[in-house]
């Protein structure tokens, strides 16, 4: 179990920090001048993620954490974002997304966390699967680092896409 005192501001800081360097690595990819529906779908491997997948897992990670996991409500804001790429699901090919909207619902559901932890108690303890009991600040700074192995993976994902297609 983490360290139970938490810090609003850094968590919030820390959170922010993270999605900044997300959407940079998406700016990175809309400058590059490719096909972006090619890039955003494009695997490193068979049955691997595409970049697409990474970026709208965060977003139905953030919906879920807030609506069910923190919140306790039976389902999240957005069901079918969530059955298509939270924790568990398949990445498909025959879903595409443009950026906008992979912005939009990262924007929309990272806003929502963020609102949540601006205002409840941060050493609330929450009964999770398993067992496994967190508080919230805990399951913040677990979506901190959620986030930034996703955006690792993304960033990966478009280097070896860059490799793959003699890009630069």
């Amino acid at each position: 179990m983490m360290a139970t005192m938490t810090d609003r501001h850094t968590l919030l800081s820390v959170l922010e920090f993270s999605r900044v360097r997300l959407l940079a690595s998406l700016d990175e990819i809309e400058k590059s001048g490719r096909d972006l529906a090619s890039v955003l779908a494009w695997r490193p491997g068979p049955g691997r993620a595409h970049i697409a997948w990474q970026a709208l897992h965060c977003a139905a990670t953030h919906d879920r954490y807030v609506n069910t996991r923190l919140r306790g409500n039976p389902a999240p804001a957005d069901p079918a974002l969530c059955d298509a790429y939270a924790g568990g699901s398949t990445p498909a090919d025959n879903d595409p997304h443009t950026l906008a909207q992979i912005r939009a619902a990262l924007e929309k559901h990272f806003s929502a966390f963020k609102a949540y932890l601006e205002t409840t108690d941060l050493e609330k303890s929450i009964d999770f699967p398993n067992n496994v009991k967190r508080t919230v600040g805990e399951s913040a700074i677990l979506l901190a680092w959620h986030e930034a192995h996703h955006q690792g993976q993304i960033h990966l994902t478009w280097n070896l896409y860059q490799a793959a297609h003699h890009v630069k």
